[in-house]
């Protein structure tokens, strides 16, 4: 399970397209962090669902038809009657970086309801959270803080990764909303040097050191082409290399890249099977342009590891 924005990207096609100059688009392609990876996590297979909300709109109808096509339970994705459905735009540039617009504090992805029953909360074995979705309002975060509460009650796992978005809030802000989330987080997600800005150290080893002294001590470093490494109780433990491909579109290689992990924690793989896989996983959901439309089947991954 999971919770979060729902929004449509509409993206330059060709790169160092300023946002500022008049040009063509591709899209609406189905997005936001946390509906990337439940996508990803139910084309593996797995029982998936989203507590969300979208327009009522032909934009919210694009998101949820996805979702269902891949096997998303969208029981909890309300339908705004007041807001349109959120909207990303980007343009990527050749050194890889990526500007944004976005339409997404007055849009329905806000508009986030509480389910009426947490009845499917005994049987969430893992609860993911984006960074993201804490940025949005209070009564989101609300949620998320009380789903947490709830899934780790019954005995299940939570997931985070921080996905810290510099346009949507200041660092002191957001550490203070990701407090209650990282204090009950299982295993931490993070990109690149997030694991230095959370933890406010020097390199990689200090950070891991001080956070498991905080209570986590799982944590899987995302760092892109170069693969990721993985901490144990505050220790280097293993680097797993990237796969070469083609990449086309990096938006939401992480969040894909989340579910392999997720799969692998719920198939009990070792952590050299589960982060190849993971890897493997992200790697591929680059090479199409759209953060959902390369995301593979389980036995595509499958194959392309081997």
């Amino acid at each position: 399970m999971t919770v979060g924005e729902l929004l449509v990207e509409i993206m330059r096609p060709e790169t160092n397209c300023p946002l500022s100059r008049p040009g063509t688009f591709k899209g609406p392609f189905p997005s936001g962090a946390p509906g990337i990876f439940i996508d990803a996590v139910a084309k593996l297979g797995v029982s998936a669902g989203i507590i969300g909300s979208v327009g009522n709109d032909a934009f919210g109808q694009c998101i949820v038809d996805r979702l269902v096509l891949d096997g998303v339970d969208t029981r909890f994705i309300a339908r705004s009657p007041t807001k349109t459905t959120g909207m990303a735009f980007v343009t990527y540039n050749d050194d890889g970086t990526r500007d944004f617009l976005f339409h997404l504090k007055e849009s329905a992805a806000v508009d986030i309801v509480k389910p009426a029953a947490f009845d499917f909360v005994k049987e969430t074995e893992i609860l993911h959270v984006s960074g993201t979705s804490l940025s949005l309002n209070d009564d989101i975060r609300r949620l998320c803080y009380e789903l947490v509460r709830s899934v780790k009650s019954r005995g299940g796992r939570v997931t985070f990764d921080p996905n810290i978005r510099p346009e949507l809030a200041g660092d002191e802000q957001l550490l203070s909303w990701y407090g209650p989330v990282l204090s009950a987080t299982d295993i931490l997600l993070p990109s690149g040097d997030e694991l230095l800005w959370l933890s406010k150290c020097g390199t990689p080893e200090e950070a891991a050191k001080k956070l498991h002294h905080q209570g986590i001590s799982i944590i899987v470093r995302k760092m892109g082409e170069q693969g990721c490494e993985l901490y144990l109780d505050g220790a280097k433990r293993l680097a797993s290399p990237g796969f070469r491909v083609a990449c086309v579109d990096p938006t939401g290689a992480g969040d894909c890249f989340a579910a392999g992990v997720v799969y692998g924690v719920l198939q009990s793989w070792s952590w050299e099977r589960t982060l190849a896989f993971a890897n493997g996983l992200g790697g591929l959901s680059t090479t199409v342009l759209g953060p959902m439309e390369g995301t593979p089947a389980l036995q595509i991954v499958l194959d392309f590891i081997q």
